[in-house]
């Protein structure tokens, strides 16, 4: 039986090779256990996860997730403060190469789809996919990291460090535009001009937030029927 690392390499060559000539060896070689998983570089000096209040995680633990549009399952854990996806393997943690393309993965409990977009500007990198379709509804989570600060005085505690999850971040992508999500239906239907007058109508008459996830979801099957 072939390893998870091994049909992982082969389907990201799959997934990679119609962009860029790679080999099977290149993605191999990319897909490195960090010895340092567990901490990272705040200015000069290291911090580790273990010394920080909250976690950087979506979920705590490896979960198993299906790869792309294969049968094949691999647990899996998602760094939303760094953006990076984790691989567990025999006990050993692989982190996929950031910032490169990488197949979907669609954890088996939840059904959640985590896919990688490419957006050339700050959001780019690994989404959770709401809608799949020409408009393509995407959900952007991450962690802020807030340092710790020092005891001003004998009375007065410091405040340890700490990840916090922030509210999620919504956004369109159609054709070749790609935008966040805008609190209102006028905002929303000024974005998408062509499709404005049914944007409105349908969220007045279904009485639509932009902020309601479920709401989202039913924004982007219309868009897509």
């Amino acid at each position: 039986m072939k390893s998870i690392i091994s049909i992982l390499s082969i389907v990201l060559t799959v997934s990679l090779v119609q962009a860029q000539q790679i080999s099977l060896r290149e993605i191999s070689s990319n897909i490195k256990f960090n010895q340092q998983i567990d901490e990272f570089n705040n200015g000069k000096e290291k911090i580790k996860y273990a010394d920080i209040q909250g976690i950087p995680y979506y979920y705590s633990k490896f979960i198993d997730a299906k790869v792309g549009e294969t049968s094949g399952t691999i647990p899996i854990r998602y760094n939303i403060f760094l953006d990076t996806v984790e691989v567990s393997e025999k006990g050993t943690v692989y982190e996929l190469p950031k910032d490169e393309p990488t197949p979907s993965f669609t954890f088996t409990t939840t059904k959640e789809k985590l896919v990688f977009v490419r957006t050339n500007d700050l959001y780019s990198g690994h989404f959770f996919e709401l809608n799949s379709g020409k408009y393509r509804i995407l959900k952007k989570v991450v962690a802020k990291y807030t340092a710790a600060t020092p005891a001003p005085n004998s009375m007065i505690a410091g405040t340890p460090a700490q990840f916090s999850t922030q509210k999620p971040m919504y956004f369109i992508q159609f054709e070749n535009s790609f935008i966040k999500i805008p609190k209102n239906a006028k905002e929303l239907a000024a974005e998408i001009p062509h499709k404005a007058k049914e944007i409105k109508e349908f969220m007045d008459k279904n009485k639509i937030k932009l902020n309601r996830e479920e709401d989202l979801i039913k924004l982007g099957n219309f868009l897509n029927q």
